[in-house]
């Protein structure tokens, strides 16, 4: 559903219905306060007619009852008509009470009207009948009086219970109101977080080497767009990498036979296998065989770089006991280790690390072979390592001269080749580049710091595996 509209939309509609939320609670408790009020002003009014009639009522009782009685003792047409005109007034004021849908009003009208259908204002009636039921016709009427003021006291109780119920209302609406609208808020942030928050991790996949990614995305449709955009990318990618390695293959057969041939050609020269050469001959024949083995490392470290840079930047992390991962990677050294009579003091705590052993292999390779080829000979090479937070750590310093203030900058450009020790040729100058590479792969660093003798560099990296 969310793929039919734009991350602006959504937003809007969601602003809207964390806004309308307590809106409309309180439209609610407006219409139920008006309709309180109104019918509070209904009650009013009813209790005033009531209140009206059963007064009216109980004066027209006592009219028709003194007119009744002035009427026994001297018969006149003054007497009679005054009894009619009382009686028909107190019929009028009971007929609010007929009419008033209140079973008890009515059946106290009824009766009342029954006693008025008895009571004929004549002079025939006699006094102890006429006695009796005009005292009927006050008790109905006190009555009528005591059972207006229950029902509207209970109308009162019931007005009050409505009110009360309205104030719990308005209570709950005050606590669930915002609790709805910060609920809707943080639904719509998750939902338009969540799709975001899957974009960023392939993004991030996508940046750290992983190719072929699944790019189906639940989302806005503007999310999706981009989604889509990214997966043309990733496709992209792969086909240029693809690319890359066939072209890796391609110049590594073309550039390595014709050096291979070259340097056969020039060793066969050297060997004097066709024949004997003289001292210049021997020189200009020392000189290609040095050159062409150096293009041959340059190509090979070129090579190297790239392929290791691009073609396997995914990391495999994997644990491993640091000091027996070194010891490992210096046992691959010893015989220039030995040629040299260097010594190797390693000092640090028994660490359970994670990294990626191929990788760190081979910063550990390049490190230790810098720090060989610039030691003097009996000289002696340190190695530190250890843990500092979530990040192992391993420091390589050796006797050498050092880096000079002029080329610590730019020691970790690609190609970029100092000095080289005396009795050997120049570096790649790569080297240093594959290290810090590989180290940043895995969310680390390689770096020169300051030392009072030789070259110390440090390696940190992040311990991925703990995540």
């Amino acid at each position: 559903m969310l793929r039919y509209f734009s991350f602006r939309t959504l937003l809007i509609i969601g602003f809207a219905l964390v806004a309308l939320t307590p809106s409309a609670a309180l439209v609610q408790l407006r219409y139920g306060l008006a309709g309180l009020t109104i019918k509070a002003q209904q009650q009013q009014n009813q209790a005033s007619d009531w209140s009206n009639a059963v007064q009216q009522s109980q004066e027209q009782a006592l009219h028709l009852e003194r007119a009744s009685r002035q009427l026994l003792i001297l018969p006149e047409a003054t007497f009679l008509n005054a009894a009619h005109a009382a009686k028909a007034r107190l019929e009028t004021a009971q007929h609010i009470f007929s009419q008033s849908h209140n079973p008890l009003l009515m059946q106290s009208s009824e009766g009342i009207h029954q006693l008025l259908a008895q009571i004929t204002p004549t002079a025939k009636i006699k006094k102890a009948q006429a006695n009796a039921l005009f005292s009927q016709l006050s008790e109905q009427l006190k009555k009528q009086d005591r059972l207006i003021e229950q029902q509207l006291a209970e109308q009162r109780r019931q007005w009050l219970e409505e009110v009360s119920s309205k104030q719990k209302q308005v209570d709950m609406l005050a606590i669930l109101s915002p609790v709805a609208a910060l609920s809707l808020a943080i639904l719509m942030a998750v939902m338009f977080s969540w799709p975001i928050g899957q974009l960023k991790r392939q993004i991030t996949q996508l940046a750290q080497g992983q190719r072929g990614q699944s790019w189906h995305l639940a989302g806005p449709a503007d999310l999706q767009g981009l989604a889509k955009s990214l997966a043309e990318l990733d496709l992209r990618l792969v086909q240029l990498e693809a690319q890359k390695a066939q072209f890796f293959r391609h110049v590594s057969h073309e550039l390595k036979t014709p050096l291979a041939v070259i340097h056969e050609a020039s060793s066969l020269l050297q060997e004097e296998v066709l024949g004997s050469l003289n001292t210049q001959q021997k020189e200009i024949s020392a000189m290609v065989q040095s050159n062409v083995h150096t293009l041959r490392q340059r190509v090979d470290a070129l090579l190297a770089h790239d392929a290791g840079r691009w073609l396997s930047a995914e990391l495999v992390i994997a644990p491993l006991a640091l000091e027996v991962f070194l010891e490992q990677r210096l046992q691959q050294w010893r015989i220039l280790l030995s040629k040299k009579l260097l010594t190797i003091h390693q000092s640090g705590p028994a660490t359970q690390s994670y990294a990626d052993h191929a990788k760190l292999g081979i910063i550990l390779d390049n490190l230790l072979l810098n720090a060989i080829r610039f030691s003097p000979p009996h000289g002696e090479i340190n190695i530190r390592f250890g843990q500092t937070g979530q990040q192992s750590w391993l420091e390589i310093q050796d006797q050498g001269p050092g880096v000079d203030s002029q080329d610590s900058e730019f020691i970790f450009e690609p190609f970029h080749c100092g000095p080289a020790p005396e009795g050997e040729s120049a570096g790649s100058g790569i080297g240093l580049t594959m290290a810090r590479s590989f180290a940043q792969l895995m969310h680390g660093d390689v770096e020169l710091i300051p030392s009072p003798a030789g070259a110390c560099f440090r390696l940190h990296w992040q311990l991925q595996g703990h995540s």
